[in-house]
Order: C-alpha cells, then sequence, then structure tokens
C-alpha cells in the first residue's frame, strides 16, 4: 500500500512501481498495489501478468465478434478467448513484421477516443 505522490499521477505512481515490479528475480511473486488518496480513495493494480477486468463494453465487443465468426468456422469450437487469443497473436504477428510505428498510431488513435470515459482521478 503506498500513499499518493505529490509529484506524479497515479497512473505513473503505478507505473514506476510496476517498472520495479519488472526488475525483480524470477519467480516473481503476484502482487497487488494498492494506492490511496489523501481523501482515503483507494485505487487497486496488479502488477506482473494478470487477467484484465473487462468493462462491459469489451465483453459486449468480444461477444458480438465471437458471434460473427462461430458459424464461419462451424464444426470447429470457437470460444471467447480463442477470439482473444487471435487477436494478441495478430497483434504480436505485427511487431514482429516490423509494424510497430503503425500499431501504435492505431493505438494512440484508440487512447484519444476513449479518453472521455476513463477516470478523471487515474
Amino acid at each position: 500500500m503506498l500513499g499518493l505522490s505529490p509529484s506524479r499521477t497515479l497512473t505513473e505512481e503505478a507505473r514506476v512501481a510496476g517498472l520495479a515490479w519488472e526488475q525483480l528475480p524470477s519467480p516473481k511473486p503476484q502482487l497487488t498495489l494498492i494506492i490511496c488518496r489523501p481523501s482515503g480513495e483507494q485505487h487497486l493494480f496488479f502488477l506482473g501478468p494478470h487477467a484484465p477486468q473487462l468493462t462491459s463494453k469489451e465483453i459486449d465487443l468480444l461477444h458480438h465478434i465471437w458471434l460473427e465468426l462461430s458459424c464461419d468456422v462451424a464444426p470447429e469450437e470457437l470460444h471467447h478467448h480463442d477470439i482473444v487469443h487471435f487477436a494478441l497473436g495478430e497483434v504480436a504477428r505485427e511487431l514482429a513484421d516490423g509494424k510497430r510505428e503503425e500499431i501504435l498510431a492505431r493505438l494512440k488513435r484508440h487512447l484519444e477516443e476513449i479518453k472521455e470515459r476513463r477516470d478523471p482521478h487515474v
């Protein structure tokens, strides 16, 4: 548990802690970081590999993609996690193929589009 730094945002503070976690020797423990604001409000961050906390909008999008594709691959069995794994693999392949700048441009566009929906305290 940490108090909020007066010189860093909540996100920056969590990132610094995450980068410090990355420097730990293996096997690295799974850690949960709690950053407390002076008001007593607490923010939870998971350090290291962890399942993401998906929003209902992300789950709806995942389900929509699954519905769109599941009939087309039948009789193969398709699960929601298969869609996630496939999408992550595609991004990894694009990175390996030297398309880092294209991916970063698309990611930055996405982050700009969702900026208004983000928690202003983070």
